[in-house]
């Protein structure tokens, strides 16, 4: 299961929703930061889903609208979902940023610098706008810091930014960006490193 399935299946299980349904939520709660999922992905995913039985569409029409199929979740989809929730949460992180700073010795330093504090300008600008959305937030919220998964964001963009602009130092550094000859040598800078 990929994470755009767990959208789903999470979005379905808080609510039956058509895949457009689903798009406006995904806009509404501004989770499109993360989820970065196309309108043909998510009814190719439904299309998945259910015929694989984690989910259960119905045809609807009111007035004069076009039919739209609104999606049930079944309860194999509920076991899979409790299962890949658990799994998300303390499995191995994918970040693909982490594969991209793993491969930095393959790129022109100073063209990537230039990219990363482009980044990092808008990652200020995200945790700003995350920051008046906590602030806006009507309390009480569960977590005493605020709205949870707001904070949660937040949090992560703030060390995103950091290493970016470590990275950035590394990069602009001539002598630290020569170093930069291999997989491990972000973590080591030593081209005679051996396991």
């Amino acid at each position: 299961m990929n994470r755009y399935d767990l959208v789903l299946l999470g979005f379905i299980t808080e609510k039956d929703s058509s895949g457009y349904d689903i798009i406006t939520t995904i806009r509404k709660r501004e989770l499109d930061r993360w989820a970065k999922i196309s309108t043909s992905t998510i009814y190719n995913r439904l299309t998945r889903l259910e015929k694989n039985g984690y989910i259960e569409g119905r045809s609807e029409r009111e007035g004069n609208r076009p039919e739209r199929t609104t999606y049930t979740v079944s309860d194999k989809g509920r076991e899979l979902l409790k299962k890949e929730v658990v799994k998300h949460l303390i499995g191995f992180n994918d970040d693909p940023r982490t594969l991209g700073f793993a491969f930095l010795y393959a790129t022109d330093p100073i063209e990537v610098a230039r990219t990363l504090e482009a980044h990092a300008k808008k990652l200020d600008r995200e945790i700003e706008a995350i920051d008046q959305m906590i602030k806006d937030e009507p309390r009480p919220t569960l977590y005493e810091g605020g709205p949870f998964l707001n904070c949660m964001s937040r949090d992560h963009m703030a060390v995103e930014l950091k290493y970016t602009r470590e990275a950035v130092k590394i990069l602009r550094d001539p002598v630290k960006a020569k170093k930069l000859n291999g997989f491990f040598y972000l973590n080591f800078g030593n081209r005679d490193f051996q396991r």
